[in-house]
């Protein structure tokens, strides 16, 4: 029944204030967590923003082509049409251009650029890749094109040889703040860039109506939630409550979104939608969707996504189970390094490694065989591992890679996979002992019963918006006893359920966990780990357990 052999409860035994639990178990103090936006850093101290502002503006002045080269996830588009927003908004002679992952796979090529010198660009604006592009940005430069790169991806052992390189995480760069997604990161540029076009009144409001674009993009990205991220996400929120963008608008509707929009909003329900479009197809209608100009588009175009979205459902269950049943009969969760391989949809193959991430907790790796000249790779880890650096270490036998610590990609020649496997599960198996693998649910406190309630829900949201770094509470209840078992979802995935601790009677959720409906019998007593989350239907709020784990109160 249960996931978790260890849970780890930070703070045992009586308790006066669950947010002083809350601050202590963190290191926190409450200054810490001022949502003032004093506390955003100047976009100047970033390295070469300078520069590439001096270069976005004499494109923009002298009515230059520009192409904005963006990226096909959640974190691209949403880089992408922050960017051109803004470029329209000062009259801008500008351009999209997103790659397709089966034609062009991951980032610039020579190909996309001789495409856009054709077209009479003058400067490309990478958003969310560039910052391996060294083939597409040397031959962009040698014929007069300049690139100024807007990327958080980390750098490999030297940076392209483009215009600008705006990138927190490269090593010269003092920026304070490291962990930007890709849309905060383009945000910093234009508001940097906007200083020069704009005044100041009309300016901080523009920004702010851009904001929305920066939460979709970095919750969607698991980009830590904390420093800056926390405070643009948390203001960006707000902003997509009340958005006027057509697109988002019949997004929202599209998914069945209303009222507050939080981490799981974004997660679970808007970011999947404008995730497919690049998974399935081409990412050009999720963009066409966040830059509609009409409700009418926007209606189209949503009904497109959600489509897609339904598509990409269905590729990604049959994908997780081939891998699974692979792990089974391979025995391959006896490596530190989970690796399987099949003939699945390209778009799915990160999902694959993250589902088998979190059902084995060890770095994964899903390689996709579908290109029968090229495998395509996509990992996450987990233990602590560092992913992308292990890849770096095994990069001889690779044509392309990058990524971040918790979340890289790679393509390879056939020929060169067992050679590749082989050296990244030894590394892995260097780099992680069983310690490091063994399934712990940390907690912050045991709830008593009447703390169960829409009022601790409340008094946490200070500390909201939650996600990497900057998980939301979960708590531990003891002795709960099962009214009420069942199902929810397509195909029975969910498991769903009334319990009862002391006097407290809640509904309780465990995503993807259905077929736990077998285990489980109504008066049933057992411990639960959760979060709390407060749920809006048809104009009633109510309470939801999110179950974590669960465990017969007996065991031991």
């Amino acid at each position: 029944m249960h996931r978790y052999p260890i849970w780890h409860i930070r703070h045992q035994g009586a308790y006066e204030s669950i947010r002083d639990v809350y601050l202590s178990n963190r290191n926190l103090t409450s200054g810490q967590i001022d949502n003032s936006t004093d506390h955003l850093h100047d976009p100047y101290l970033m390295h070469d923003m300078e520069r590439g502002v001096d270069r976005i503006e004499k494109a923009i002045r002298d009515g230059e082509r520009i192409t904005v080269f963006g990226d096909y996830d959640v974190d691209g588009v949403t880089s992408t049409a922050l960017l051109l927003d803004f470029l329209d908004t000062v009259s801008a002679n500008a351009q999209p251009l997103l790659p397709d992952r089966y034609r062009d796979g991951y980032g610039m090529k020579a190909a996309t650029v001789e495409y856009a010198i054709n077209d009479g660009t003058k400067l490309i604006i990478t958003a969310d890749n560039g910052i391996s592009a060294f083939d597409a940005i040397e031959k962009a430069q040698g014929v007069g094109v300049d690139v100024v790169v807007i990327d958080h991806h980390s750098p490999q052992d030297r940076l392209p040889p483009a215009h600008a390189v705006i990138n927190p995480n490269r090593p010269d760069c003092e920026y304070p703040f490291k962990g930007l997604a890709a849309v905060g990161v383009a945000f910093k540029v234009v508001q940097a860039a906007s200083e020069r076009f704009m005044g100041g009144h009309e300016r901080r409001g523009y920004l702010n109506s851009l904001l929305e674009y920066v939460a979709l993009g970095t919750v969607a990205d698991m980009a830590p939630m904390k420093g800056e991220n926390r405070l643009l996400t948390r203001r960006g929120m707000q902003v997509l409550e009340k958005s006027t963008r057509h697109g988002i608008r019949a997004l929202k509707s599209i998914s069945s979104t209303k009222g507050k929009i939080d981490s799981t909003s974004i997660g679970f329900f808007l970011g999947p939608r404008i995730n497919s479009a690049g998974r399935i197809q081409k990412a050009d209608a999720a963009l066409d969707l966040l830059r509609a100009k009409n409700p009418v588009d926007a209606s189209r175009l949503a009904e497109d996504l959600n489509a897609l979205n339904l598509q990409r459902q269905e590729l990604q269950h049959m994908g997780i189970e081939d891998a699974e049943r692979q792990v089974v009969e391979e025995r391959l969760a006896y490596h530190r390094l989970i690796l399987v391989k099949g003939d699945w949809h390209l778009g799915v193959i990160g999902l694959i490694a993250g589902r088998l991430k979190e059902r084995y907790n060890q770095p994964t790796i899903a390689v996709s065989g579908a290109k029968s000249d090229t495998f395509v790779g996509s990992a996450r880890s987990a233990g602590g591992y560092n992913i992308v650096e292990g890849i770096f270490r095994a990069s001889d036998h690779l044509t392309q890679y990058g990524g971040h610590a918790d979340a890289a990609g790679f393509s390879l020649k056939p020929e060169n996979f067992e050679a590749f496997r082989e050296q990244i599960v030894s590394d892995a198996c260097e780099h992680l002992s069983d310690t490091d693998l063994t399934p712990r649910l940390d907690l912050d406190l045991t709830l008593r019963p009447e703390d169960i309630s829409l009022r601790t829900v409340e008094d946490l949201e200070a500390f909201a918006p939650f996600g990497v770094q900057n998980e939301a509470p979960r708590f531990a209840a003891i002795q709960c006893r099962i009214d009420r078992v069942d199902t929810v979802g397509q195909d029975a995935a969910h498991l769903k359920m009334q319990v009862q601790t002391g006097k407290t009677r809640c509904e309780a959720i465990w995503w993807r966990e259905g077929e736990m409906v077998y285990e489980l019998n109504r008066g049933d007593i057992v411990d639960l780990a959760f979060t709390l989350e407060a749920r809006s239907w048809n104009g009633r709020t109510s309470l939801q357990m999110v179950l974590q784990d669960m465990r017969p109160t007996a065991y031991n």
